[in-house]
């Protein structure tokens, strides 16, 4: 195309599992163990599309992974608020594998304004997914997010490069995992108010500057 280079890719894939290996709650607090199951099945795609030319880098991509139980049993979930008296949760195929979100993107741009000076962004997408220790899918999702990134960098010599970066530009607020905990496990911990709610979530990074120089020898 005029000047540069398209490319462009597409995969398709799906792969069953025999006595697969997942990890499961455990009843200590904060724990878990490795345990076989059955059958489990990772279907989907993955494209990628990218434009390059002297002054320009332009790209997307997208994902879609349909992770899934192919089985009927039980799986430890002792914190869950629908285990049963036996802290288990049932399992049946086509439930999804907790922690894997199904859809994730990507798109970025970069522009070389002149022979040493590049700028460039990219915005990332991860869709929701289940807690972990829900597999059985009966409790609400851990939202998907969206995130900004901006860059620049300077070659001031040869071999000597400066650069600076924004990440999560706009400080948006996210998590990047969540599960299950026994609230009565901290009771005792001196806190305001009582918990009640079961979730934990790890938090994503909030906006962050960095800046430095790469030095190649």
């Amino acid at each position: 195309m005029a000047d540069g280079r398209l490319d462009w890719k597409l995969g398709l894939f799906r792969t069953d599992t025999a006595d697969d290996i997942v990890q499961v709650a455990s009843v200590i607090q904060g724990r878990g163990v490795f345990q076989n199951v059955p059958r489990t099945r990772r279907q989907g795609l993955e494209t990628s599309l990218q434009y390059q030319s002297p002054r320009w880098l332009a790209y997307v991509s997208y994902s879609f992974l349909d992770a899934t139980y192919q089985f009927t049993g039980t799986l430890s979930s002792p914190n869950n608020p629908f285990a049963d008296e036996d802290g288990n949760v049932r399992v049946a195929p086509g439930r999804h594998l907790p922690g894997i979100p199904a859809h994730q993107g990507k798109l970025g741009l970069d522009y070389r304004v002149t022979p040493v000076w590049k700028v460039g962004g990219d915005v990332a997408v991860v869709g929701s997914q289940y807690f972990v220790g829900d597999d059985a899918n009966q409790n609400a999702k851990l939202p998907g997010y969206w995130l900004a990134n901006v860059h620049t960098s300077y070659q001031i010599a040869k071999n000597v490069e400066v650069f600076a970066l924004v990440n999560n530009l706009f400080d948006k607020r996210y998590a990047l995992f969540g599960t299950f905990f026994d609230p009565q496990g901290v009771a005792n911990a001196g806190l305001p108010i009582a918990l009640t709610d079961r979730r934990t979530e790890v938090f994503g990074q909030p906006r962050s500057f960095y800046g430095g120089a790469r030095i190649r020898f």
